[in-house]
């Protein structure tokens, strides 16, 4: 490289965003070999390849590898040897360990023992005790914690907080812990002292925002509640606390616009909510939410956001209140018609239920989100093992309620009726942006030609623009003689729909017929 021309691509490259650029296009397989051999080229890209090197690793297996007389192997169990703790005291030791751990920015830890049992405990200890005595994290510039125990006393995880970390996920599994580690008190368990834990997050990590927790429980009713002024995503997991509990400590996090949690186990005397009013989400936009439809209801209630865009509701119905379902639907549809775009509905049976009821109407679980005329996608699952009727009535309906549908999925369990092959027609009128669809069907097939023949030239030109493209019928099985008259019909409604997937599983035969 020389000449006027070769001086300008060599500044090029000491251009920090250009080199980055370039070595963000090296293909996945041999990746790691690649970063690593450009690493070892050039100075000016050695910096930017080691970088994305290590940042793309996810677990502590090539950062202990740095460590003087580790192990040969990282999953290898080895005796404490104090000279291993004082090879790790040596500053030039911890220099070099730092050196690469400040471009750790992803640590993936799904284990049934913590660090100090895979790395021996005496290694761990001296590097805990280096970053504490230095003020600095294990690993300073991570940005996603991802974090699975199986013990509810080890602390370990507290070690890797730092403020740079923006996704943080801790699963602790409700088995109590073989191995003594190292434990937070003698009378609550890691897992129980969920304040201890929010409250070190929101002081350790202020920019936060994504935060999923499994096994954690909320802090007590005289624990202060952290604010996570950048928190945009929240799943609790199944949680004991009381909904008006999880509503309070929600509600003092002002950028909120995400929130998952499972009240199954929700107990209303765990213990009351702290007296700071009436608790409301006032930024949130995607819920999420399994329980009883008593304690779903209480959460729905607390949400005032103008801007709630999706819910998925999982309702386990018990014996004494099977209009709970529809209090929930309709507290949807009446008070966020305006905003929601996506909803997925499950019911459930729940297991006091020893026999199932009498039959079920589809209409009565789906009529109250008839005023939500703006829903783009709903997914309604009925597991209950009572009857589920649906009427050729229930599709017209869903059509003309929702006309800017794109995606529309049913599944029944146990269908006592199900709509005609003719009620899709219903979906080629009234949903012109309908891209995907998945519905039960009856096995009976009319006379389709003259079926369709009524439709006329309007009902031709109309169907011949129609997207659908995603097509599914459960519940049936058509034989050689049906599956004709069937292509014919559903191709003629949707020009452009794919019938590979049910000719391959069998729903369709296509007999020689090529209806693609």
């Amino acid at each position: 490289m020389y000449g006027p021309h070769g001086t300008a691509v060599r500044q090029a490259w000491y251009i920090d965003e250009i080199v980055r650029n370039i070595l963000a296009h090296v293909p996945s397989i041999g990746r790691s070999k690649t970063l690593a051999s450009c690493a070892r080229v050039s100075r000016a890209v050695s910096e930017p390849a080691l970088d994305m090197l290590w940042s793309r690793m996810t677990g502590l297996y090539a950062l202990c590898e740095l460590l003087p007389r580790s192990p040969d192997r990282f999953e290898q169990l080895v005796d404490d040897r104090a000279s291993d703790a004082s090879a790790i005291d040596d500053d030039a030791s911890w220099l070099r360990f730092a050196f690469y751990a400040r471009r750790v920015k992803r640590l993936h830890h799904h284990c049934r023992e913590g660090p100090s049992e895979r790395l021996h405990q005496q290694t761990f200890a001296a590097l805990v005790r280096h970053a504490t005595r230095l003020g600095t994290p294990l690993l300073p510039r991570l940005e996603e914690l991802s974090w699975l125990q199986f013990s509810r006393e080890s602390t370990e995880c507290l070690r890797f907080l730092s403020p740079s970390l923006r996704h943080v996920t801790i699963y602790c599994n409700a088995q109590p812990s073989q191995q003594p580690v190292d434990t937070p008190g003698p009378s609550e368990t890691f897992a129980q002292r969920g304040g201890v834990l929010l409250s070190l997050l929101n002081a350790r990590s202020p920019d936060l925002e994504e935060l999923s927790l499994e096994g954690i429980e909320l802090p007590g009713p005289l624990q202060p509640l952290p604010t996570f002024n950048r928190l945009c995503s929240l799943k609790l997991g199944t949680l004991t606390a009381s909904v008006s509990a999880i509503l309070s400590y929600c509600s003092v996090m002002p950028t909120l616009t995400s929130l998952s949690v499972d009240l199954s186990r929700s107990d209303p005397a765990y213990f009351g909510a702290p007296d700071i009013g009436a608790p409301t989400l006032q930024a949130l936009q995607d819920i999420k939410v399994a329980g009883s439809p008593a304690a779903v209801e209480e959460l729905l209630q607390g949400i005032q956001s103008p801007a709630l865009r999706s819910a998925s509701l999982s309702l386990t119905i018990p014996e004494h209140d099977r209009d709970g379902g529809a209090r929930c639907t309709g507290l949807l549809g009446l008070r966020f018609a305006n905003s929601l775009e996506s909803v997925r509905l499950e019911y459930r049976r729940s297991p006091e239920r020893a026999h199932p009821h009498s039959q079920r109407a589809f209409a009565h679980c789906v009529r109250p989100l008839f005023a939500v005329r703006g829903l783009r996608r709903c997914t309604v699952t009925i597991e209950d093992a009572s009857s589920t009727s649906m009427p050729d009535a229930d599709v017209e309906a869903m059509a003309e309620a929702w006309p800017k549908m794109t995606a529309l999925e049913v599944f029944l369990r146990s269908p006592a009726e199900l709509p005609s092959i003719t009620a899709l027609a219903a979906f080629s009128r009234h949903c012109p942006d309908l891209e995907s669809l998945r519905l039960p069907i009856a096995q009976d097939v009319p006379a389709l030609d003259a079926v369709h023949g009524g439709h006329g030239r309007n009902g031709m030109e109309s169907a011949a623009k129609h997207p659908l493209r995603d097509l599914w019928l459960s519940g049936v099985c058509f034989t050689l003689q049906d599956s004709r008259a069937v292509i014919r019909y559903l191709t003629r409604l949707f020009p452009d729909v794919n019938l590979l997937p049910m000719l391959g599983a069998g729903i369709l035969r296509a007999g020689g017929v090529c209806p693609i």
